[in-house]
């Protein structure tokens, strides 16, 4: 199906910050590591499958601002480029062709995507299908990955019927977003953004470099404090991902101080059934706010970390940076310090008959000063934490993340104790 149709608000938003303020480009891509015979075309025609099935990967962009249009194309063949490494694999290398591939832009206004194989023998190759993030998000990642393995099967399934085209999202979020549902909409964020100020980090206060590099360090939450977080979580009637994002609410409130706190986060923004197999930008950034007591517990910035959250998701079609009237919101750094927290592992492997796909995760270019990532591993929880070294000291970074393992084991099997109190 082709067609032209309206952008979507998000997509207008990252249109903006694409060619006004971002110092690097904004991708979204799919890697993963393939193991058995997928010559002879076998990629090409589940790519070319995959192309066909989702609007998003055929779609170009015209216009700007709020004349931003969508132009489907109709289904065509992916090219993909093919290098052969005599050298074999090696995590170096990898890191190294990935780099260079994810810092070479995307012009969304020829072409959504671009394909690269390496081969690293007969049977062992790496893909890189680097989308630009005006027609993917992690989650449409993490559906092209599934659908990819099924298609690569030496009898191809018949995949799931795709309810909703992005268009279709569109068209809905354009109605819903009108009259007194935007009103509310924006009367939250304009109440939750009012004298809003972010976690005031040590950074240096150069200016952020063209490149766009960021570093990480990591660490690992045992299984065994996983599981008590589990159990506060439960205790509380919330979620994982509210009790682990309070952990980060603590660490800040011990390494930066104040009791009202911001951070950043994306939203799948994918409260409709029908956009489960979407491939498309439909999540979406916000702002999560609590006010802490004097001393708070763990169980006492739960407490506040799940009505935020809660609310936060009542409201997260609407893009907070969009709302009007917000000075507050424009004088802070939204964007210093962000928090993730990914529901399954990236890095999953599936076995589909003859061939075998790992995801990886691509070390992508950061624009933030300060983002913890948290991802399910064997072990527990990994904790990645990367940053701008040009704006916030790696001393400092490092020692943060200690700090951040550190309090979250103590407060999970003392959730009700200050935080003060478990660590003097």
């Amino acid at each position: 199906m082709t067609g032209v149709a309206p952008a979507s608000t998000g997509q207008r938003l990252l249109w903006f910050l694409d060619h006004y303020q971002s110092e690097s480009s904004i991708n979204c891509p799919l890697v993963c590591r393939i193991r058995g015979e997928a010559g002879e075309g076998r990629l090409e025609a589940a790519l070319d499958r995959l192309v066909a099935r989702h609007e998003s990967l055929r779609t170009t962009f015209d216009g700007r601002g709020s004349r931003l249009r969508q132009v489907v194309h109709a289904p065509a063949r992916v090219v993909v480029r093919h290098e052969w490494c005599s050298a074999g694999w090696s995590d170096e290398l990898v890191e190294q062709l990935l780099d260079a591939e994810l810092r070479t832009p995307i012009d969304p206004q020829k072409g959504p995507l671009r394909a690269t194989v390496w081969h690293f023998g007969a049977a062992d190759h790496l893909l890189c299908l680097n989308l630009h993030h005006l027609v993917a998000d992690s989650w449409s990642c993490g559906v092209l990955f599934r659908e990819l393995g099924a298609l690569l099967e030496d009898a191809p399934p018949d995949l799931p019927r795709v309810d909703w085209q992005y268009r279709d999202f569109t068209d809905w979020q354009d109605e819903l977003l009108t009259g007194s549902a935007l009103d509310r909409h924006r009367a939250y964020w304009q109440r939750q953004l009012s004298g809003l100020r972010t976690p005031d980090l040590p950074v240096h206060g150069g200016p952020r470099t063209a490149s766009g590099r960021s570093e990480m360090v990591e660490a690992v939450v045992p299984g065994e404090v996983v599981d008590a977080l589990e159990a506060v979580a439960n205790a509380q009637r919330t979620t994982l991902f509210a009790v682990v994002l309070a952990t980060y609410f603590a660490a800040l409130h011990r390494r930066c101080g104040g009791h009202d706190l911001a951070v950043a986060t994306m939203l799948a923004n994918r409260s409709r059934p029908e956009t489960r197999f979407t491939v498309g930008l439909l999540a979406t950034m916000a702002m999560l706010r609590v006010r802490l007591p004097v001393e708070p517990s763990l169980a006492d910035i739960v407490r506040k970390t799940r009505s935020t959250v809660r609310d936060a998701l009542r409201f997260q079609e609407l893009p907070y940076q969009l709302v009007p009237g917000t000075g507050a919101a424009r004088a802070a750094r939204t964007d210093s310090v962000v928090f993730q927290m990914m529901p399954e592992p990236i890095q999953q492997a599936s076995r589909h008959d003859a061939v075998q796909l790992e995801g990886l995760v691509p070390h992508v270019g950061g624009r933030f000063d300060l983002e913890l990532s948290v991802l399910p591993c064997a072990d527990g929880l990994r904790a990645m934490l990367f940053h701008r070294p040009e704006r916030c000291d790696p001393d400092w970074v490092r020692g943060f993340l200690a700090d951040y393992v550190r309090i979250t084991s103590a407060a999970a099997s003392a959730p009700y104790t200050p935080i003060s109190a478990l660590l003097s």
